[in-house]
């Protein structure tokens, strides 16, 4: 996972997020609004955390046209959060998309992640982040 920080309060790293991606050619066709959601949910407040659907419409076409399994894969998310100093923005590393098969979904699919990448590089400064999750869960 990539992670990017942005040193400004979450609704302005928001802001600046759909600005950058928006300069890149890319679109937000659905977003999340996951603290909202538990509220409402579940009466829990947490910190703001927005998940962003991005694409590009041209990239999704090429994509579904030979395989339309890509659109569990597009639009790629990226996830927004923080608080009131900082935004921290959330990224799939292009390395867990490599073990795509179908060259039809992995060409636009690395293609789309390059240019999510090059408009938060814009924006944030990259931090190392480590995803910690237990490979071998005991669900009983």
């Amino acid at each position: 996972m990539l992670t990017f920080r942005i040193p400004e309060p979450h609704q302005v790293g928001l802001r600046m997020v759909r600005n950058a991606l928006a300069r890149h050619g890319l679109r937000t066709p659905a977003e999340l609004n996951i603290a909202a959601r538990i509220k409402q949910e579940l009466g829990a407040g947490v910190a703001p955390c927005v998940v962003l659907y991005v694409d590009d419409p041209a990239v999704l076409l090429e994509a579904v046209v030979f395989n339309r399994g890509a659109a569990l894969l597009i639009p790629h998310p990226v996830v927004v959060t923080g608080g009131e100093r900082e935004t921290e923005v959330l990224l799939r590393s292009s390395e867990s998309l490599a073990g795509i098969t179908q060259e039809s979904v992995r060409g636009p699919l690395l293609d789309l992640h390059r240019r999510i990448f090059l408009a938060l590089e814009g924006i944030a400064e990259r931090h190392e982040a480590h995803l910690n999750v237990s490979p071998s869960l005991d669900v009983r």
